[in-house]
């Protein structure tokens, strides 16, 4: 068991977030004056939480499985751990130990957090008044399927527990409470793919590179891998995603007869984003043949099982913090997989349209910036 002391602003903002679990892990909040706390459980696994004076009394001690807002006494020291972690031999050396440890960018504990949370519950409302646009009554699973998006219908989920959890401590719409616990139950049955997309499943093409891999010009990013004709329309998402996709031109495609050519497909989608694929390609294999893991956790590996990628996004992970879409830059790569992206770049001789300015380089060089979200 492991007791990580956050001393800075960075480090209690951050805290729980994207952390497989706590179980062998207590996080320890030291602040230097004691004032009511907002916590927030997005992106975190379940815990508990515990709230201490500066005596080390424990004023409020709860256990924490969805996402949600936690609003804490007042108190001086906080602990973050596993549902099923004894946080009390800890305590005093917490007490201890924190007079002594510096304070980095504390902030005053009497600013409050209103302001955020009202932003975040209109956000939450206005999500749920296009549910009261669509149906226009009840809200029927089937309307939900055709009109929104999977991942809009992940993100609406979220709002309505969000309002939910907020309901009897704001004043908010009746209408908008009751129409959030209808939503709840129409997407039950689809609750952890929806919310998986929320986060792995959003629109990606128009900020990735649209040149094409081949020659350099203009292109556009084609599906490699289909779902069966059965598929669930929750799961599409995920043959929707980057890892599924080489952006190349009409010309190019032509040219190589991609499109009659299933082993050409192959060697390009797997040569530009090696393991990632390989660990969508795994989840492909076991979606059709039904032997999807039963342990799966879509809440913390939403992209794909865990054992079927890497530990981070450069090796095919799929967990939570890397489910964000991003284009193929620093994914690590094998001699295999450049033999691959080889052959299906120059399985063909050029004619009429010449290798643009290393095109390949281009794409594989090109990143976004990924945005840190703000916390605590």
């Amino acid at each position: 068991m492991q007791l990580h002391f956050l001393i800075t602003s960075e480090q209690r903002a951050s805290g729980a977030m994207f952390m497989e679990s706590l179980n062998d892990t207590v996080l320890a909040f030291i602040y230097p004056t004691d004032g009511a706390r907002t916590f927030h459980t997005f992106f975190c696994p379940p815990m508990r939480i515990v709230a201490l004076s500066a005596e080390g009394q424990v004023v409020f001690d709860e256990v924490i499985v969805r996402w949600k807002w936690v609003r804490l006494p007042v108190c001086r020291y906080v602990i973050e751990t596993g549902p099923k972690v004894d946080h009390a031999p800890f305590v005093q050396t917490i007490l201890s130990i924190a007079g002594d440890l510096p304070q980095l960018g504390a902030m005053d504990p009497s600013l409050r957090m209103d302001g955020l949370l009202f932003a975040v519950l209109a956000e939450a409302v206005a999500d749920i008044r296009r549910i009261r646009d669509a149906h226009r009554g009840e809200v029927r699973p089937e309307i939900q399927r055709r009109r929104f998006e999977v991942w809009e219908r992940g993100q609406i989920v979220s709002s309505a527990g969000f309002i939910l959890d907020f309901s009897d401590s704001c004043h908010l719409p009746d209408g908008a409470v009751k129409l959030s616990y209808s939503v709840l139950k129409a997407e039950e049955p689809y609750i952890d793919e929806i919310v998986a997309a929320s986060v792995g499943g959003i629109p990606w093409r128009h900020e990735f590179p649209s040149h094409c891999i081949r020659c350099g010009k203009p292109a556009s990013w084609r599906p490699i891998l289909n779902p069966a004709s059965n598929a669930a329309v929750e799961i599409l998402w995920r043959y929707q995603r980057p890892e599924n996709a080489i952006p190349i031109c009409h010309h190019c495609t032509a040219t190589l007869n991609l499109l009659r050519d299933e082993s050409l497909q192959i060697d390009l989608v797997w040569g530009l984003w090696g393991p990632r694929f390989e660990a969508l390609w795994q989840w492909h294999r076991a979606m059709k043949s039904k032997r999807l893991p039963k342990d799966w956790d879509l809440y913390t590996q939403p992209l794909w099982p865990q054992e079927y990628g890497g530990m981070e996004w450069e090796t095919g992970s799929g967990a939570l913090k890397f489910a964000e879409p991003r284009p193929p830059h620093q994914v690590v790569r094998s001699e295999q997989h450049m033999q691959a992206l080889r052959r299906g770049l120059f399985s063909k001789k050029f004619r009429g349209r010449q290798p643009g300015e290393t095109p390949l380089q281009k794409l594989l060089d090109f990143r976004l910036d990924i945005p840190k979200g703000d916390s605590r």
